[in-house]
């Protein structure tokens, strides 16, 4: 075999690293139909999509010289953030709700940041870290209502995929994508929709009522970034599915893939979508170990 390099992948620091691992790879899937994923765990600091969104609003931080930041995440963000936290000398306070997997605590407290634990779920507790924040002197990201958030994947992920799939000669017909934040999701759609207009289906994904997916949640109906692009359809996945997704691509392209990027692929099984679909795999699964024994058995 010859090898062929079009970059050598040589970096001076670690946000040359981040920005030289984009383009993220999209990688075609060996299922019915036309079906492609982007794969976001390439990403250097959180192994996600958050690491696009971290960065866009670190550098808003280290514009306005901050010290201190405090954010409420469910995880990846926070890793994320706590990455660049540890490069740039910055304090870090990340508040976690008690249900995030210990994986994510411990990889936290490895970068050096102080967690605190609290609520069952991430929008109870951002309220309150607002008001901590303001107290204390330290500055808020705010992931859930920063315009930054869809900035990020407008300018990164959704231009990456609409030059990646011109290249192979593809024209999207389907984007399907997890809800959280809706950062990602309505950052992608929104330039696939300047591009191909309403051409372009968007489809989110997120957990069954009663059912908890990590890294993912229920569209909330406050969510600001949704009423400025239009998702033309949600689909409820169990977290049994999403698992069920996931052990699909393993099995079929050796990849370990997040719960997230395993709803999507149950969410495309359950769709008659005609032409070339690409799905946002978030994240991988080592963060999810704990997630995928009880449904192997283990």
């Amino acid at each position: 075999m010859s090898l062929s390099f079009e970059k050598e992948n040589v970096f001076e620091d670690p946000v040359q690293l981040l920005e030289g691992m984009w383009p993220t790879p999209l990688l075609r899937l060996p299922f019915d139909g036309d079906v492609w994923a982007k794969l976001e765990f390439y990403n250097p600091f959180s192994k996600s999509v958050k690491d696009r969104t971290a960065w866009f609003l670190f550098k808003e931080a280290l514009k306005k010289d901050s010290k201190w930041i405090m954010e409420a995440t469910s995880g990846n963000t926070g890793l994320a953030l706590a990455a660049l936290s540890a490069y740039f000398k910055v304090k870090f306070t990340c508040f976690l709700p008690t249900t995030s997997p210990n994986s994510f605590k411990v990889m936290l407290k490895m970068l050096g940041a102080d967690v605190q634990e609290m609520g069952s779920r991430t929008s109870e507790i951002v309220p309150l870290v607002k008001q901590l924040a303001q107290a204390s002197g330290a500055i808020n990201l705010d992931q859930f209502n920063s315009e930054l958030n869809v900035e990020a994947h407008y300018r990164t992920t959704g231009i990456e995929l609409e030059r990646q799939l011109r290249a192979v000669g593809k024209v999207p017909k389907n984007l399907v994508a997890t809800l959280g934040t809706a950062g990602h999701i309505i950052g992608v759609a929104r330039y696939l929709r300047e591009v191909y207009g309403d051409l372009v289906r968007i489809v989110g994904v997120q957990p069954a009522i009663g059912s908890g997916i990590p890294g993912i949640k229920r569209l909330e109906s406050d969510n600001r970034f949704i009423k400025t692009t239009k998702i033309d359809e949600v689909v409820d996945v169990t977290a049994e599915e999403a698992a069920e997704g996931a052990l699909r691509v393993a099995r079929a392209v050796g990849l370990l893939v997040g719960p997230s990027a395993g709803a999507t692929v149950a969410a495309t099984m359950k769709l008659s979508l005609q032409g070339t679909t690409v799905l946002i795999f978030p994240d991988d699964a080592s963060k999810y170990l704990d997630f995928y024994k009880r449904y192997l058995g283990l």
